[in-house]
């Protein structure tokens, strides 16, 4: 038994090798290249060179190879595809009925131009085709597909360690490192991996993808199922050491209505993850429906420059370059050249120490000017609504927003911005504001507009007004004695306030504050937000705690008492000119007792007139004295 097995495998052996031999001797593979170049204008329209001559590689597969190779358009003045040499992996035994069975193609070091020297009368001829959905025409192209059945088979493409270069207007990208495979699976259905990169600038794109296509119904219909997408991005510029992640999810392309969609489409960067869906329509100026959800996005490792990334960057020293490119002032310019429809949902975000909860955007964009129909999200115990717009039309960039602020507990939200503060409250606020830039450095600063702000339960920390003010007093009269009241901080219950945004700067136009103890009757100044510090006049009223007579403490709870507070946030300092106030209060007193006096004198009945005119004179000038 074994030695018949034997027998049968040495038969065999002899057989492929005599089938090999004869390939070799009777089958000139030159034979087939005018064929090849025929097949691949007949298909394509482009013209294959091929140089040298063909020769036959027999181990471990029969194959064909060439040297270098061309494809190009008609009058085009660089080719398309130039590559060292080629390889077409065959069948063996049907090149003996003259029929080319290709296997696979593989392609090695190739360079591939698609820029507009690589187009000619061919991708001219394709983009003035007009696509047409005639039944009758579909059925005619199906048969003409059907009757030219031919030798030709390809059941997989490579193309290994090459280069493509891609024209986008008078930029030009080059993919590098190309590794790319293509396997026919079944009828109009191909398996697509490739990977790479793109180095530009101190920048690398790295990348590796995988894809099931659907072509059954192509070129009006194709189905690409992305399995995966990963990427890796480095580059100088960014905060973080790098950017990576995946993509994947179904993406359906129709032709003759320009239109892409999408099916449970998830993507990451980094570790923060996204599902969503699109719907995209390039017929005429495109248009987005985009939708994008989030458990959690985390933008602090963003934000944060990687130090020692910074300290080993040489700068080069480049000469000057002069652009022709007309400057557009206008940072929205580029909403012009699009139309969208999208909803952001992302229930957490991380920006340094702030947090921000329940986050929904949803806006439209329809010829240059995008319209906010909402933007809303909870953030320090409080929430914050808006609707507003952007402009792409104007010379200039503008954004205005109308916004509601409720509940904004303000310790939580200096403590979120990593901000020294002595005020605590609930912070309520509405109006509108208009920001004509998208820098962020500059963006507090280009703020503008007026607001309507409210704080209840509020408390001013480190500086006690009603101590301030009533032990000022102790030091004029003895009629009211130093307060018991010991807190380190004044409370309102409500504070109220009119203001504009301008450089930066919250303008108090009008101020107003009411405790149970003190009553604000009118204020203005200045809140600093970049600087941050304030300066802020007050006219205050002390209502109670004072201790002493009750006809002096009557007379205080009516003064009017000019007070200062003013410096940075974290060190507020306060200035309290209350002498003078004093001052006047017991001057008016004592004027009173000098009237009743004076009276008393004019009264009585001397009959002295020279010792009556004496009292007189000693009156006036104790009236003199005390004015000064």
């Amino acid at each position: 038994m074994i030695k018949k097995i034997l027998v049968t495998l040495l038969i065999l052996i002899l057989l492929t090798a005599i089938g090999i031999v004869s390939l070799i001797v009777f089958v000139d593979p030159n034979n087939y290249r005018g064929f090849i170049s025929d097949t691949v204008k007949d298909k394509t329209g482009y013209e294959l060179t091929i140089d040298g001559n063909l020769r036959w590689h027999i181990w471990p597969q029969i194959s064909i190879l060439t040297d270098s190779v061309k494809l190009s358009d008609i009058d085009a003045k660089k080719p398309i595809l130039t590559a060292d040499n080629m390889r077409l992996d065959v069948e063996l035994f049907p090149l003996f009925s003259k029929k080319l069975e290709v296997k696979n193609v593989f392609i090695k070091s190739a360079i591939i131009n698609i820029t507009d020297d690589s187009k000619g009368q061919v991708y001219k001829h394709k983009a003035e085709q007009l696509p047409s959905t005639d039944e009758s025409q579909t059925t005619q192209t199906k048969q003409q597909k059907d009757s030219s059945k031919w030798a030709f088979t390809l059941n997989k493409l490579e193309v290994s360690d090459s280069t493509i270069v891609l024209q986008n207007k008078d930029d030009f990208i080059n993919f590098r490192n190309i590794n790319l495979a293509i396997i026919q699976k079944a009828d109009k259905k191909i398996t697509i991996d490739v990977k790479g990169n793109i180095d530009r600038n101190q920048q690398n794109f790295s990348y590796v993808a995988d894809a099931d296509v659907d072509l059954t119904l192509f070129p009006e219909k194709a189905i690409i199922d992305l399995k995966k997408f990963d990427y890796t991005y480095k580059g100088i510029a960014l905060p973080t050491k790098e950017l990576k992640g995946n993509l994947k999810g179904v993406i359906n392309y129709q032709h003759n209505s320009k239109q892409l969609t999408s099916k449970d489409l998830s993507f990451s960067v980094n570790e923060n993850y996204f599902s969503g869906a699109f719907n995209a329509n390039f017929d005429k100026k495109p248009y987005i429906d985009l939708t994008v959800t989030s458990n959690e996005l985390n933008l602090t490792p963003f934000l944060e420059k990687d130090k020692k990334t910074n300290e080993n960057i040489t700068i080069q020293q480049t000469p000057p370059v002069v652009s022709n490119v007309t400057k557009v002032d206008n940072e929205l310019n580029f909403l012009n050249s699009f139309n969208a429809k999208a909803k952001l949902d992302i229930k957490k975000l991380n920006i340094n120490k702030m947090i921000l909860n329940n986050i929904d955007v949803a806006l439209t964009n329809n010829d240059g000017v995008a319209t906010f129909q909402n933007i809303s999200f909870d953030f320090a115990k409080g929430h914050i609504a808006a609707t507003g717009m952007a402009n792409g039309k104007h010379k200039y960039t503008q954004i205005k927003l109308i916004p509601k602020v409720t509940n904004i507990d303000l310790n939580t939200f200096f403590n979120q911005m990593e901000t020294p503060n002595d005020l605590e409250g609930l912070f309520n606020a509405s109006g509108d504001i208009e920001v004509n830039t998208l820098s962020g450095n500059k963006l507090l600063e280009s703020l503008k507009g007026n607001l309507s702000i409210n704080v209840t339960n509020a408390k001013l920390n480190k500086i006690n007004i009603n101590n301030i003010i009533q032990n000022a007093a102790t030091k004029y009269t003895k009629d009211i004695s130093s307060t018991e009241n010991m807190k380190n901080y004044t409370e309102f219950s409500k504070i109220s306030t009119d203001a504009y945004l301008n450089k930066g700067n919250l303008e108090l136009t009008t101020l107003n504050a009411l405790s149970p103890t003190l009553e604000v009757i009118d204020g203005s100044g200045r809140v600093g937000m970049t600087q941050k510090d304030l300066d802020i006049n007050m006219n205050i009223k002390i209502l109670g705690g004072w201790n002493g007579k009750s006809n002096t403490i009557a007379k205080l709870q009516k003064l009017v008492i000019p007070l200062r507070i003013y410096g940075q946030f974290s060190k507020l300092h306060y200035q309290l000119d209350i002498g003078q106030v004093i001052k006047d209060l017991f001057n008016d007193k004592l004027q009173e007792s000098l009237d009743k006096f004076r009276i008393k004198l004019e009264n009585r009945n001397s009959k002295d007139d020279s010792k009556s005119k004496s009292k007189q004179k000693a009156v006036d000038m104790l009236e003199n004295l005390l004015s000064k």
